[in-house]
Formats: C-alpha cells, structure tokens, sequence
C-alpha cells in the first residue's frame, strides 16, 4: 500500500541540502517527522507500513543471539582492574537481562502472525526496550567513570561513540527505535563533556549535538527511502494479489462462457433435427398442394396460401441453416472439405442461382473477372455460400434498374480479391461494424422487415476466416457499397495445377 499524505510530509526531504540554508517548509516538515518519532505517535505511517518496519527491526534484533553477550561479558571484565565489581556485575546483568527479552520480543513477533491493527502493543514492546537497552548502556560513563584516569575515560568516552555505529544500523529500519537508541547514548556523552566545567569540553559536546542533528538528517534521509521500498512492495504484493484475483473470476468466467456455448451447441444440435423433420415435410407438401399434383384447388386462394407456406418454410429452413453453420464457426467446428476451386466458376454458378431474383427486381448482374486467375484450395460449398450471400445483398437492396458488379483479380502481393459492388442505398460509417455482427442490420435492412435475418455477412467473416482471409466492407451513404474478400497467397495455386491434376 503506498504511504497516506501524512506520511509523504513527516518523510524528510530528499532535495535538502545536509549544510545549505533550509526552506520554511523544510523545517517544518522536519521538525513534524522529528516530534512523531519522538513521540511515538505514529501518524506519519499506516499501519502495514509500520508493521513492515517493525518486522525488519525485529529481524536484525534477532541476528545476534549469541555474539552479542559474549561481547557484552568481555567489555564488562575489560573494567574489572579499575572498577568495583559490583558495579560490574549490576550492569552486565542489566545488560544481558535487557539482551535476553530483546530477543525473545523479537523471535515472538517473526513467529507470529500480527495483523496491522494490533502493531500499536508491539511496537511499544520494541521502543521501550530499546530505550531501557540505551539508557543501560550509556551509564557506564558514569556508573564506571574514574575522575582521576584519563586513559580509562577516553576508553568509555570511545567505546559509547563507536558503538554508535552498530546501533543505528540496528534500528534505522524504524526511526522511533532509531531515537531512542542514540539520543540517551549522545545525550549521555554531551552531558559527561559537560561535567568537565571547560570551555574545550563544553564545545565538543556542542559539537555532539550537532554531530546529533546531522545524523538524524542522514537517518531521515535513509528511513524515508526504506519507507518508500516498503510502499513499492506492499503495492506489488497488492497488485499481484488483483491479478490472481482476476485471474480466477476469468477463468471462471470462462468455464461459464464454455458451459453456455457448449449448452447452445447441444440446443442447436437438437433443435436443428426436430425443426428440420417437420419443416421439410412443411415444404414437400405446400410444393405439391401448389404445383396442384391431384387436381386444381376449387378455390384459387389456396394455391396462393401454398406459394405462401413454401415461401415462408424456405425462409425459415435457410435461417435455421444459416444459424448452424455461424454456430459451428464461432465453436471453432465447422469442417471444411479442401479441394482446387475455380473462384470464377463457382461466381458463375452463383449468378444464375440468383438471376431470376435479380430479373424480378429489375437489377442486372454483371461480371468483372480477371483473365488467367489462380485456383483456389478450401472449401467449394463454402466459397459457393460466400458468393451467395453477397450477391443475395447486394440484389436485395439494389435499387430498380442498377448493376451489381461481380468481380475477382489478383492483388501486387499476391492475395485474391473478389467480391461484389452494388449501387444500392449505402451503409453509414457508424453501422459498418454494427451489421457485422449476427442478427444485426443497417438502417436499409430494418427498412426492409422480413427479408432478412442478419446472418449473410457474418456468416461470410467466418468462412473467410476459417481459410486464413478476411472480409472488407467499405461503403458511404449514397453511393452503394463494395463487399470484398480476400484469399491468402498459400491457398492459391497456379491453374495448370488443376489440368494436371484432372489429368
């Protein structure tokens, strides 16, 4: 989770200099992030992030168990020729005491599982011992002080300002414990300068409380960076956590979109027996009651009712057609019977299938065919159906007395072309995608009720697809529309293929 806006403006300033002349707003934003971490109150971190920092402090605190208190015993026996042992032992054992549940708080909180809102009764645990650990520590400047040797008071005055250094690696994981490990031990050590009753002892121990203040700028600095890693990870760990999560809703998205599709094939597979049986014997019998096999109808009207029911049964055949092949293309099921297919002769047959519907709207059919075209290998029934879906469009909305053009040539990289341009009423840019889609028209085709169902342009794209090609529809309002398709180089073979192959 990234840190809130408190804790963007408690976090130092990266751009101020350590020595330049500070902003207003620097100072503030320091002195803010100074009275936090004194004060224990926490408003600078959330909770996680808090929580990740004590985990990181805990750690280091637990990486010594042993080494720590041999050190602790030899610094401790390294006095015994100066220093009463008394006072010794009550500090070594302090020391050792305070080591021993700073360990044991540490080891209890990695095996634990803690969660943000319960961090506060911890967090009190490590900075409590941390200030016990360096209060204890420091006093040995004045518990094993001797007024009268030099050299031993070089050697605590030494020994509390480089243990510095480990402290403050120990703890700059978490600035609250980061505090109250160092200031007691500078604090202590200005307050010994002090007790010199010297000017030279009094200005180094000015300088330490400088030395202080720089090194709560550098820790500021690196605490600020921490947290900064830590809002980066814990933005990761929250944004892997969304990607299983949406992961799993689309795969059982998708385990529902299987079932369903599998439940419409199944539905479509049995609805396409049980609707074909009686719908062709619909068809067989108003072909005999209007062709008038047994005997004219006494009254004319029922031939006329037999033209009708023939009609409407081949409508209704062809859509339940229409509807099993887009079915089996969007499925990924249609199967195709490759062979070597004559583009041009399959338009041709095409055309006369269609010529009496073209005649009876009076619209003309013409043929634009490029000489010496390449054979096509796929599917003929499906390229036959191809033709006949464009060609039955582009009739159907051709106005009286306009061509529909059939055309097909060969493209500079090697692709075939063909299709069908009509003069008819146009699409507009919005719709050409819309009627793409199954069961959807343009605005002409609504004009139109009952001539259509919305399936020939899709079911086109399918089979197109389903060979490597794709289809175009380019058109404007007016100006009629051009219905092309194109073929892949890889199925398209040079014609003496064929004759050789007849042969």
């Amino acid at each position: 989770m990234a840190l809130d806006e408190a804790s963007r403006d408690a976090a130092p300033d990266a751009s101020d200099g350590l020595f330049g002349p500070p902003t207003e707003r620097s100072r503030w934003t320091a002195l803010r992030s100074y009275a936090a971490a004194m004060s224990g109150t926490g408003t600078e971190l959330s909770p996680k992030a808090r929580l990740a920092q004590l985990e990181s402090l805990a750690q280091s605190q637990a990486s010594m168990p042993y080494a720590f208190p041999l050190l602790i015993a030899v610094f401790g026996l390294s006095h015994a020729s100066v220093v009463a042992w008394q006072y010794i032992a009550i500090w070594v054992g302090a020391m050792m005491a305070l080591h021993v549940a700073t360990y044991t708080t540490a080891r209890d909180f990695l095996g634990t599982t803690v969660e943000p809102e319960n961090v506060n009764r911890w967090r009190w645990r490590f900075e409590g011992l941390t200030a016990l650990f360096s209060i204890c520590f420091s006093s040995l400047l004045f518990l094993f002080w001797q007024p009268d040797d030099a050299l031993h008071q070089s050697y605590l005055i030494s020994s509390v300002t480089i243990a510095l250094v480990p402290m403050t690696l120990v703890t700059i994981f978490y600035f609250p414990a980061f505090y109250w490990a160092v200031l007691p031990a500078i604090a202590a050590l200005a307050l010994r300068m002090a007790l010199y009753g010297e000017g030279l002892y009094f200005a180094i121990s000015v300088v330490l409380v400088a030395f202080a203040v720089l090194l709560i700028k550098l820790a500021a600095q690196v605490n600020s960076a921490m947290q900064r890693a830590t809002a980066l990870r814990e933005d990761k760990n929250v944004l892997i956590d969304q990607l299983f999560k949406a992961k799993r809703d689309s795969d059982a998205a998708r385990a529902r979109a299987e079932e369903a599709n599998r439940a419409k094939s199944h539905f479509l597979a049995n609805m396409s027996h049980e609707l074909r049986t009686p719908l062709n014997a619909i068809i067989g019998f108003s072909e005999v009651m209007s062709s008038e096999i047994f005997g004219k109808h006494v009254v004319p009207t029922y031939k006329e009712y037999a033209d009708d029911i023939n009609r409407s049964g081949q409508h209704l055949l062809g859509l339940i057609n229409d509807v099993l092949d887009l079915s089996r293309i969007e499925a990924g099921r249609f199967q195709i019977t490759e062979e070597d297919v004559d583009i041009a002769q399959l338009a041709e047959d095409s055309r006369r299938i269609l010529e009496i519907r073209a005649q009876g709207q009076r619209v003309t059919i013409a043929a634009d065919f490029e000489p010496h075209l390449p054979i096509f290998h796929g599917d003929a029934r499906a390229m036959r159906q191809t033709w006949i879906n464009l060609l039955t469009n582009a009739i159907k909305f051709s106005p009286p007395g306009s061509e529909v053009r059939m055309f097909a040539r060969m493209e500079a990289n090697g692709e075939m072309r063909f299709g069908v341009h009509d003069h008819g009423p146009g699409i507009a840019d919005s719709e050409i995608d819309k009627v793409l889609h199954a069961f959807t028209q343009g605005a002409s085709g609504l004009a139109q009720p009952g001539k259509g169902s919305g399936l020939g342009l899709s079911i086109v794209k399918g089979l197109l697809a389903v060979h490597g090609g794709r289809f175009e529809l380019k058109s404007k309002l007016g100006e009629g529309t051009q219905a092309e398709c194109v073929l892949p180089p890889q199925r398209l073979l040079p014609r003496a293929t064929m004759t050789k192959r007849a042969s």
